[in-house]
């Protein structure tokens, strides 16, 4: 009895490589390899047996016409250049930026990162201001001047008011020139709450000035990582409109010898339009993208710029150990410092409104020189009186505060009120902090899962498409499965480029949350004397 009849089988326990890590898995190099060097190996199981001619025919038809096609893709197809000739050709006028190089020159173009750094000068003259309460305040002053005076009258020697006979304008004029000196002796120490005070704030704003930086260095990251995502799709992009036109030559050649229809030749060369626009639409992202990282430089010397990296290799998350995350935010993480700042602020303001209810004790000096001169004599006088002329006058003030209508009461249970709720705000901005980095640690770890899953995907689709691919060409299925296959395959492929750019924009928010940023960039985000 005869056998029963049986297509021919496919060795299919090869796998291709996922795309995008540079292996050059899934393009039309190694496509065509697989066809050059599998279109032998099923003629081995092909039945040779005399009882099956026209089983025999078929199949010896369909790889003949197998190696044929073969032979004229491979010879047909053109060459595309590698990313380094790419490079090579790349215009000269081009800025080509590395990561360091595009935060370096954000630390000194960027506006908000310039103006965040020029904030930083006014500590010096904060922290001056708090030394200056200790000194005593001294004051310089002049003043000149002329009086004119009419009068109409006047009293007789009997007192009596007598009509002038001749009323005249007299003038005078007088000048002073002096120096005034006051000093607060004893104020019950609230000199030296403020002091605490103003260092605190000096310190809360150093703090609140790193978060700013950091938040900066983190969106020009973040642009950066959005133009490697970009560049990695366009070449993507570029390779699968290289791939659907080496599909096309096929699918022609096919047409010529009778074994694809009309209808098939015309979708191989709507997916070759629809790969264009989707290439179109890719550079278009790429473009402005550069555009929004220059802007983010701030460099008014870079006109056009182009990146020389490529996406970071994600790894497994769990070498990062989460309790020495934490424990390390507690201890640097700027945004709980400066809140830790503004429960020292609040407590000193505490201490300085108690003050109040001590007493204070000022004294006060002042030395002059005066000339009172009729007519002009004395206008503009700078050496008023003569070297022997002069006034002092010194002074000493002693006040007791007895009521002020519950003014220091009130100020005193605001300002611990203020303490208990910066204490609360403290607790609650290290639970927040434990809470965000947690949740971005299972962000990352979830984004690392999701990229393996991506890549497996890719390595399954890669191979279905390889298949179908054979499966074609033994003319065993339509063209409709395979342009299904090539669509799920350039689909896995955008998704695992998109997945790595998931992964590194994960781990730069956990970083940034952390407080580290610049710490792992090897940027000092507040430079040393602001």
């Amino acid at each position: 009895m005869d056998r029963p009849h049986r297509r021919p089988s496919v060795d299919h326990s090869r796998r291709r490589g996922p795309a995008g890590r540079g292996r050059g898995g899934g393009g039309r190099e190694a496509h065509a390899m697989r066809l050059g060097t599998s279109s032998r190996e099923p003629l081995d199981n092909i039945p040779s047996h005399s009882r099956y001619p026209a089983f025999t025919r078929r199949s010896g038809m369909a790889w003949a016409v197998a190696a044929v096609l073969t032979g004229t893709l491979v010879t047909a197809a053109p060459d595309r250049p590698s990313l380094s000739a790419q490079q090579m050709q790349r215009d000269p006028g081009v800025r080509v930026l590395t990561l360091q190089e595009a935060l370096t020159l954000a630390t000194e173009h960027n506006p908000q990162y310039r103006q965040a750094i020029n904030r930083l000068e006014l500590l010096g003259p904060q922290l001056r201001r708090a030394w200056g309460a200790f000194l005593p305040n001294v004051s310089v002053g002049y003043s000149t001047g002329q009086n004119f005076q009419r009068q109409t009258s006047y009293r007789d020697f009997e007192g009596r008011p007598t009509a002038s006979l001749n009323p005249t304008w007299v003038s005078s004029s007088d000048a002073y020139a002096g120096l005034n000196l006051s000093y607060q002796i004893f104020d019950g120490g609230r000199r030296f709450r403020d002091r605490e005070r103003i260092h605190a704030e000096a310190r809360a704003s150093r703090l609140n000035a790193r978060v700013e930086l950091e938040g900066i260095l983190a969106q020009v990251q973040n642009r950066f990582l959005t133009v490697l995502r970009e560049k990695a799709q366009v070449a993507l992009e570029t390779d699968l409109l290289a791939d659907r036109e080496s599909d096309l030559q096929l699918t022609e050649r096919r047409f010529e010898l009778a074994l694809d229809r009309r209808p098939d030749l015309l979708a191989r060369e709507f997916d070759v339009e629809q790969q264009r626009a989707t290439l179109s639409q890719a550079e278009g992202r790429f473009a402005i993208a550069l555009l929004n990282l220059r802007v983010a430089i701030g460099d008014p010397n870079i006109v056009s710029l182009d990146v020389a990296e490529t996406l970071p290799e994600p790894f497994d998350p769990a070498s990062l150990d989460i309790e020495s995350l934490l424990a390390q935010a507690l201890a640097e993480n700027p945004t709980l410092r400066a809140q830790e700042a503004q429960v020292q602020i609040s407590n000193a303001q505490l201490r300085a409104d108690r003050t109040q209810w001590w007493p204070t004790i000022s004294a006060n000096s002042r030395w002059g020189r005066s000339s009172f001169e009729s007519g002009q004599a004395a206008v503009f006088d700078l050496q008023p009186g003569n070297s022997t002329s002069g006034t002092a006058s010194w002074g000493f003030n002693f006040s007791i505060p007895v009521f002020d209508g519950f003014q220091r009461s009130y100020g005193t249970a605001s300002a611990r009120v203020n303490l208990r709720n910066a204490n609360e705000s403290l607790r609650q901005a290290q639970m927040q902090l434990e809470l965000d980095i947690r949740t971005r640690y299972t962000a990352l770890t979830t984004a690392w899962a999701t990229l393996q899953q991506r890549e497996r995907a890719l390595e399954i689709a890669s191979e279905r498409l390889q298949i179908m691919r054979d499966e074609y060409q033994l003319a065993n299925v339509g063209i409709e499965p395979l342009r299904n296959a090539i669509s799920q395959e350039a689909s896995e492929r955008r998704n695992f480029v998109d997945q790595r750019y998931a992964f590194a924009l994960a781990l730069v928010d956990l970083y940034q949350t952390v407080g580290i940023l610049g710490q792992q960039l090897g940027i000092e985000t507040v430079p040393e004397g602001n």
